[in-house]
């Protein structure tokens, strides 16, 4: 029988408990199916929508480097566009409201690309 590490919910490894010597938690057999993984993947498929969840912004103008954007306590990273000269990023639908007041969109460096 194949083993391996033992995780938690969250998928970090589970140690060993030193106060139960005959029993090792930090390994598990292999071929215990586990539930969760299958529970994982439903709600995975019910979060699902027709709406997108990101909003895309762009430079207005070419830039020289690609660089992220930090809204709050979250960071959004730049990325390139096809022939590296416009930055775009994909801001989550949740933080489209601090987007719009972050400076690069009120001074016009940053656009929404999805208005007209």
């Amino acid at each position: 029988m194949a083993r391996k590490r033992a995780r938690t919910p969250e998928g970090h490894y589970v140690s060993d408990d030193p106060s139960t010597p005959d029993v090792n938690e930090a390994w598990e057999d292999a071929e215990t199916p586990k539930a969760s993984a299958s529970k994982k993947a439903k709600q995975r498929k019910a979060v699902k929508s027709d709406a997108p969840a990101f909003t895309v912004f762009v430079s207005s103008d070419p830039e020289s480097s690609v660089f992220d954007l930090r809204l709050g306590e979250v960071k959004v990273r730049g990325v390139w566009d096809g022939v590296r000269q416009h930055v775009s990023w994909r801001v989550p639908n949740e933080l489209v409201d601090s987007m719009m007041k972050h400076h690069f969109v009120w001074s016009g460096r940053v656009i929404n690309a999805e208005e007209d």
